[in-house]
């Protein structure tokens, strides 16, 4: 019996589980199975009790009666006269095509057709479910857009040509980060895999081994960094005592939940990893840091031999080590959090270290979860450009024999163009060889309908405009709007898109179902435009309508901005950063801003000194910019003027003494950073420029971390004070805190934008 030909026998011992009626009608001869109207036809599943197996022949037989838009009829009987669709290995009768299901993977499947009969089947129901989808995306023209969005066409016949084909996907574990990551319907239709035999995943040294419960009495379990032990940090992995800690504890925890493989025992996310000289002369040993982490984890994993060890290949262990090899049962976690996005990496030659860490790690093992990122982290609602290297980078990493795929998206939050980009990347993970433009164009055509046009348009357009500065422009997963002022965020292209998205909603105006979606894909674009607006200093397009005879607030962009938030609603596009800072939130800053610019401020820009040094790095163009109408955005990189370990202290001196009762400023509150909020603030004054008199101000305590970055609106009341100088002292705390994880190192404080009123 040839396989291309007919696939299997019908043997009178198959339990028939499903009927279906239907017309076949042959295409010629034996060349093709084809699915019609009218006439009978069966779906046997076997003797299979697998729940997802049959939910596979349920799903069948509801989409082809979507198609074909006929009343399907499920009943008992011999289906004579019919033709068979087969699903799962239970039903599968020849012998040849059975062998053939015990040689896949546990994700792959066949599909196999004859002139009478169809075969879908896998190992196992998920599979039998992968094959049944497939069969209804290759064959009948389905995409599964979202987990709760598809296309299914409407069509008289579903025909698939005679012959044998089996699917394997190039990586066993494939995971897209987006809202729909743990939504069943979409990860089964597009073929993703789940984290369900995962125990503990990533950065659990502080769960493993809590400082609340151990440093107190042994600080010694603890990184020793600069000379003290600190909790907000490693563990030391010279001291035999933290890995039997870690065994036991991790071993309570496995018996909890028997049924889990894979157990990240790894690194906190932090630095400040140990510098004993235990843990030195392991560093030593092993030529990197990562030595004396895959040491530790060889121990564990020895001590577990039926469990997956996961481990990190993370910043400061990113570079493999020499004179060891992880064990076959520790997975190595590879990260690729500093590289650039604006190149494919093996293009890149800012990212060539990474490629080489990389290599020298899969010359180690295969066991390999490769960590990627695809979205911009600090600012999730704004325009990434980032689709012309992700298939590169995953053609990258199968050529090293990667066998577990995880892209790190947004999470449970929208970015822009998420769907696409979620879907993309389930396609490209299961095949990296496919047509990747193809893939996008038949989603932006079939998601956006008549909107499509406008959206492809965007897309090209911010994608060649990086493309074009490339080599010079880097994109970073945690950039700011301002960052790409100058490229594809420029004046003139984000009004395009706007307008583009204006253009895009008008085609669609009348559409319940296809207006959401281009909402949802504006969010991104609106932001960007309005965050331009805020942070440019352009003119042109600005919140501030500024003349001659004074300031004015813009009610077409604070209208905007209402819009925003208004689609905010719509659409549950919500968070703006990884940190879930919300557009209501945004509005808030904004409005405060806007508010402050708007005011006359007595004072110019060339009045104002500083008394104590900026740091270089932050410095332009001095302290002249802290009355220029121009505001620092959410990032200590867009407008800020920052001081390292040390007071900050501005004296203005106007060309003539000023009547003044209230003086405003901004502080950035980034710990991430370690930019805290002063500690004090002082505000004097002097009639004569020489003696000076406190006039107002205020302490402020920072106790525990916060890892939001927040523009801090300060405002200071006083009688009412002439003035021939102002001086403004910004205490700092000078050093991290003991609770920081940069306890001990100098700590910063940024300032912008001062109103004397």
């Amino acid at each position: 019996m040839k396989s291309d030909t007919h696939p299997f026998s019908l043997s009178t011992s198959v339990t028939w589980a499903m009927f279906v009626f239907l017309i076949f009608t042959s295409c010629s001869g034996d060349s093709c199975f084809e699915i019609k109207r009218s006439e009978s036809y069966a779906i046997v599943t076997g003797n299979n009790d697998d729940s997802l197996t049959m939910k596979a022949a349920a799903e069948l037989e509801k989409y082809i009666e979507l198609i074909t838009s006929e009343d399907l009829i499920t009943t008992g009987g011999s289906g004579q006269g019919g033709r068979t669709i087969f699903i799962g290995r239970e039903s599968i009768t020849d012998t040849a095509l059975l062998a053939e299901t015990v040689s896949l993977s546990r994700d792959g499947f066949i599909i196999s057709a004859g002139s009478g009969s169809l075969l879908l089947a896998g190992n196992n129901g998920a599979a039998d479910l992968h094959a049944v989808y497939t069969f209804l995306e290759e064959h009948a023209g389905c995409i599964w857009f979202t987990g709760s969005e598809q296309h299914v066409p409407r069509s008289k016949k579903i025909s698939i040509p005679a012959g044998k084909k089996i699917y394997e996907p190039a990586f066993s574990f494939r995971v897209a980060h987006f809202p729909d990551r743990d939504n069943a319907q979409f990860v089964h239709r597009n073929r993703m895999s789940t984290f369900s035999e995962w125990g503990m995943f990533v950065h659990t040294f502080q769960t493993l081994m809590p400082p609340s419960e151990y440093f107190g009495k042994h600080p010694e379990y603890y990184s020793l960094v600069n000379g003290r032990r600190i909790q907000d940090g490693q563990l030391c992995l010279s001291n035999p005592e933290v890995i039997r800690i870690l065994a036991e504890n991790l071993g309570e925890r496995m018996r909890a939940a028997p049924d889990k493989i894979y157990w990240s025992v790894s690194q906190n996310d932090c630095i400040n990893y140990c510098e004993c000289d235990g843990c030195r002369e392991l560093y030593e040993k092993y030529g990197n840091i990562s030595g004396a982490y895959i040491e530790m984890s060889n121990k564990i994993a020895a001590r577990f031999p039926d469990k997956q060890i996961s481990t990190l290949a993370y910043q400061f262990t990113r570079q493999a080590p020499v004179n060891i090899v992880p064990a076959p049962n520790v997975n190595v976690m590879f990260c690729s959090i500093e590289c650039n996005r604006s190149m494919p990496l093996g293009d890149d030659p800012r990212s060539a270290g990474f490629v080489k860490d990389l290599s020298d790690w899969s010359a180690l093992t295969k066991n390999i979860f490769m960590w990627d990122y695809v979205v911009q982290f600090r600012t999730y609602l704004c325009p990434f450009p980032n689709f012309h290297t992700i298939q590169p980078n995953i053609q990258l990493f199968h050529s090293h024999g990667i066998p577990m795929m995880f892209q790190q998206g947004s999470g449970r939050s929208w970015s822009d163009l998420a769907e696409l980009k979620q879907y993309y990347i389930s396609k490209l993970l299961w095949d990296p060889g496919l047509d990747g433009d193809s893939l996008i164009n038949r989603f932006i055509t079939t998601y956006y309908g008549q909107a499509a046009p406008y959206i492809r348009e965007y897309f090209d357009l911010s994608h060649a405009s990086l493309q074009s500065v490339a080599e010079v422009q880097s994109l970073d997963i945690y950039g700011l709007p301002s960052y790409y002022f100058s490229s594809f965020l420029s004046r003139d292209l984000v009004t395009r898109y706007h307008d583009l998205m204006d253009m895009a909603e008008e085609a669609v105006a009348d559409d319940t179902v296809l207006l959401p979606r281009v909402l949802r894909a504006r969010m991104s674009v609106d932001f960007a435009w309005l965050d331009y607006a805020l942070n440019a200093g352009d003119t042109a397009l600005s919140f501030i309508d500024r003349q001659p005879s004074g300031n004015s607030v813009s009610e077409e962009m604070m209208a905007a901005l209402d819009s925003i938030v208004r689609n905010s609603e719509k659409t549950g596009v919500w968070a703006v950063s990884e940190h879930q800072y919300s557009l209501q939130e945004y509005r808030e800053h904004v409005r405060r801003l806007v508010a402050m610019g708007v005011k006359e401020n007595k004072v110019s820009p060339e009045e104002l000194r500083s008394l104590t040094g900026m740091h270089q790095r932050y410095s332009v163009p001095g302290a002249a910019s802290l009355a220029d109408g121009i505001f620092g955005g959410r990032g200590y990189s867009q407008g800020w003027l920052g001081y390292e370990g040390e007071d900050m202290i501005i004296e203005i001196t106007p060309k003539a003494p000023v009547e003044t009762s209230r003086i405003s400023m901004n502080f950035l509150c980034d710990h991430v950073s370690w930019i805290f909020l002063p500690t004090e603030i002082v505000i004097e004054t002097s009639a004569d420029g020489v003696l000076f008199n406190k006039v107002a101000g205020g302490t402020y305590e920072t106790t525990s971390f916060d890892q939001d970055i927040t523009p801090v609106h300060m405002e200071y009341e006083f009688p009412e004070a002439k003035a021939a100088k102002i001086r403004i002292t910004a205490k700092s705390m000078k050093r991290c805190p003991e609770w920081h994880r940069g306890a001990g190192m100098p700590s910063w404080i940024f300032i912008d934008e001062i109103v004397v009123e």
